[in-house]
């Protein structure tokens, strides 16, 4: 067996490198699907051999070569049949299911919205409440304060040093 000339290999890592790009395209394909309740989301929704192309970033001739025709763009139609069966295709079915769906995401959201009023509600009379009681706290305390005062001033000023009372002279 004699080794392979430069030129050979360097066309075979090509060759690998439009599959890998190709396998990758596919897979970030299926995951937009399953990601978007089986709508394709780019190109309107069609899904053909040029938008698989597209996505992994080679031509669409690079699969009409000889090495490619009857092998890989084969393996792409089929996956392609494959998937488009499970696919939402037409204009109208899809807008019906865009529309469906964004329906059902604006009730969420006011849903959602709603049940944060109602927490808010709950909440704000919570506090009013406790804002209440902190008031007549306030109320008391100072009251209680003022009272405190009036007894110090008719009884005249004490100094407190080390835990013994002096009687302040003035």
């Amino acid at each position: 067996m004699s080794p392979e000339s430069p030129l050979r290999i360097y066309s075979r890592s090509r060759s690998d490198e439009v599959l890998t790009k190709l396998k990758k395209a596919m897979e970030a394909i299926e995951k937009d699907i399953q990601d978007n309740d089986g709508l394709y989301p780019f190109n309107k929704g069609k899904l053909s051999l040029a938008e698989v192309c597209r996505r992994a970033s080679i031509h669409k001739i690079t699969l009409q070569g000889e090495k490619h025709n009857t092998t890989t763009k084969v393996v792409v139609k089929e996956w392609l049949q494959n998937l488009n069966r499970s696919v939402v295709i037409g204009v109208k079915t899809v807008r019906k299911r865009v529309t469906a769906s964004a329906d059902e995401w604006r009730d969420r959201y006011f849903e959602i919205a709603r049940k944060y009023n109602e927490m808010y509600a709950i909440n704000i009379v919570s506090m009013q409440s406790e804002l209440d009681k902190a008031r007549s706290r306030i109320a008391d305390l100072e009251s209680e304060n003022i009272a405190l005062r009036v007894k110090l001033s008719v009884r005249g000023v004490s100094l407190i040093a080390g835990g013994e009372s002096k009687k302040d002279i003035s």
